[in-house]
């Protein structure tokens, strides 16, 4: 088992967690404090941090009891929820007014007593840190290329593909990567392909950090609980589930080596889980007869 050693103390990267267990009263409504985490989001960020974009998500109302009435002369009683953000991908951009050129995006959370997430909010914020490497950004061209390279020298994916003719996807944090295979060979690994994927596979920013981070190939975990959804061919997604495993496998090794924090991989020869299945995730498909 391999960990990132990590770059210089203080260095941002991806996966790194910029607070966490910060324990207060966020505000009465969510977006009260989806904006009030979202700009200690920005102070743990280098001074010219700017907010491009931002997305909520709101999962537990019941933490967010809303001001008081006019007929009430008590205050609204907001819990104390527990905030943590995490760096999920670091990509170049343009060039601000300001010189800022580097884009962070960032998932926060409030969790509640139970540790459960209240409120969670994905941020894109322009920041002055250095110009990232491609490698920073999971679905970047960059990334997707090394990806494929590492595929198409990997003999262990080779046979797991090698009755495979068709594209998987997958959806990292947005981004999307199709890898177009034929009988043990990845032929193109893009953001796209001609005739699409055959089936989609969808991770959130901050689950494919946590994949990146935890200290075995934890997939098909993330599958049952279902943390990642997929949609298309049901049947060719459980065909393709060891192939599916062993992408995250190559993932990871990816991970540590381009320095993202706290990145752990097995490097194994083979992938961690052979020949396992896992129900879909999405919809099931649904099939007509002809």
């Amino acid at each position: 088992m391999t960990h990132a050693s990590g770059s210089a103390v203080g260095s941002i990267t991806a996966g790194s967690r910029l607070f966490t267990g910060r324990f207060r009263q966020w505000g009465a409504t969510a977006l009260a404090a989806a904006d009030a985490l979202a700009a200690e989001v920005a102070a743990a960020l280098p001074a010219s941090a700017t907010l491009l974009t931002a997305d909520a998500e709101v999962r537990a109302p019941a933490a967010f009891p809303g001001p008081a009435g006019p007929e009430s002369a008590a205050p609204a009683v907001t819990p104390e929820l527990a905030a943590d953000a995490m760096v999920t991908a670091l990509a170049a951009g343009r060039t601000g007014i300001d010189g800022a050129s580097t884009t962070a995006e960032v998932t926060a959370c409030l969790r509640d007593e139970r540790d459960e997430i209240a409120l969670e909010v994905r941020l894109a914020l322009l920041t002055a840190l250095p110009e990232p490497s491609g490698l920073l950004c999971p679905g970047s061209k960059a990334w997707t290329a090394e990806l494929g390279s590492r595929l198409t020298d990997d003999a262990e994916f080779a046979r797991l593909i090698e009755t495979y003719d068709g594209t998987i996807g997958l959806r990292i944090g947005g981004r999307d990567v199709h890898l177009r295979c034929y009988r043990g060979s990845v032929i193109e690994a893009s953001a796209r392909s001609i005739l699409g994927a055959d089936f989609l596979v969808s991770i959130p920013g901050a689950e494919f950090i946590e994949l990146m981070q935890a200290d075995h190939n934890a997939f098909m975990e993330s599958a049952m609980m279902r943390r990642v959804s997929s949609s298309g061919s049901g049947y060719e997604y459980l065909r393709m589930t060891s192939a599916l495993i062993r992408i995250v496998d190559i993932a990871r090794a990816i991970a540590v080596d381009s320095g993202w924090a706290d990145a752990c991989a097995d490097h194994v020869d083979a992938s961690t889980v052979v020949g396992a299945t896992v129900m879909p995730a999405g919809p099931a498909p649904v099939f007509e007869e002809v």
